[in-house]
């Protein structure tokens, strides 16, 4: 395994003007040349949650390496949160992070056209912005026409915040992200679903009392009506959080049934996944 760190700062030569974050972790298989091949992988970006306030290490390191495991190089975002930061510089650090896997994509093995993101809670905001809002105001200023090549080619929201509807949002996510720079309602992203949206896999729990599960179901919607390719699992048990289900992230292995059922979303997500192509290949 290649583990790397990547200041996207740095890698753009952009001036962090007091910016803290915008840092990359690697989790990549390299070569073995022995074999005699090249193998090229599919990416995953992972965005982990934290209501825009911290980023949860829960929902970082642990899913990557499922996803490793499946093949996938795999790199974790850690990003700028309140009260520190708003608006736009976690949008544009997730912006920066799939930018920097196009244009790397050869050096790194990468196919470069299966480029996946996978957010839980406010990191499946932010994976919303990226694969709805790909032409935003802060990506259009900052990268111009290349902006196009910030949409993911696949799509995983983990119980997902979405919308800014005042009886069913999440509005800490809101608050922070948003504070008094931008207008809530333009980053409600079951209003933002266009056809170009990529290929979209989305999973929560019915009985989520944090994000409630009306917010996937604006998104599963919205997406549908717009021919997007789409999955829609919802559990009937389990609370906010659960990443990915193991002992991982929680105290010690769960004995609550309702984890071993919901852990089903990530097979259920490599299948989704492959399905659309995101595939190891091998060259001579």
């Amino acid at each position: 395994m290649i583990c790397e760190t990547i200041d996207l700062y740095e890698y753009f030569g952009m001036d962090r003007k007091g910016d803290l974050c915008g840092i990359l972790r690697s989790y990549r298989h390299g070569q073995i040349p022995e074999m005699q091949i090249r193998k090229i992988r599919p990416a995953m970006l992972v965005l982990p949650g934290g209501g825009y306030g911290f980023v949860s290490q829960r929902e970082a390191d642990p899913v990557a390496l499922q996803y490793f495991a499946q093949g996938f190089d795999c790199f974790v975002l850690t990003y700028d949160v309140a009260p520190h930061r708003h608006y736009p510089t976690p949008v544009l650090q997730a912006g920066m992070a799939m930018l920097y896997l196009r244009r790397e994509a050869a050096k790194l093995d990468l196919d470069e056209g299966h480029i996946a993101a996978v957010g839980f809670s406010a990191g499946g905001h932010l994976c919303g912005v990226i694969s709805l809002l790909w032409d935003d105001p802060a990506f259009k200023e900052k990268f111009g026409e290349e902006c196009v090549k910030i949409r993911p080619d696949a799509s995983v929201y983990s119980y997902p915040v979405i919308t800014c509807a005042e009886a069913i949002s999440h509005g800490g996510s809101f608050d922070n992200l948003c504070a008094d720079v931008v207008r809530r309602e333009d980053y409600s992203l079951e209003k933002k679903v266009r056809p170009a949206a990529c290929p979209s896999f989305i999973w929560s729990t019915t009985t989520d009392s944090a994000v409630p599960v009306e917010n996937s179901l604006l998104l599963y919607t919205a997406l549908h009506k717009a021919n997007v390719p789409v999955e829609l699992h919802l559990f009937e048990k389990g609370p906010h959080g659960m990443s990915t289900c193991d002992g991982e992230v929680n105290w010690d292995e769960p004995s609550d049934p309702a984890y071993r059922h919901v852990k089903n979303w990530l097979p259920l997500s490599f299948e989704f996944l492959k399905e659309h192509g995101f595939a190891v290949r091998s060259e001579k």
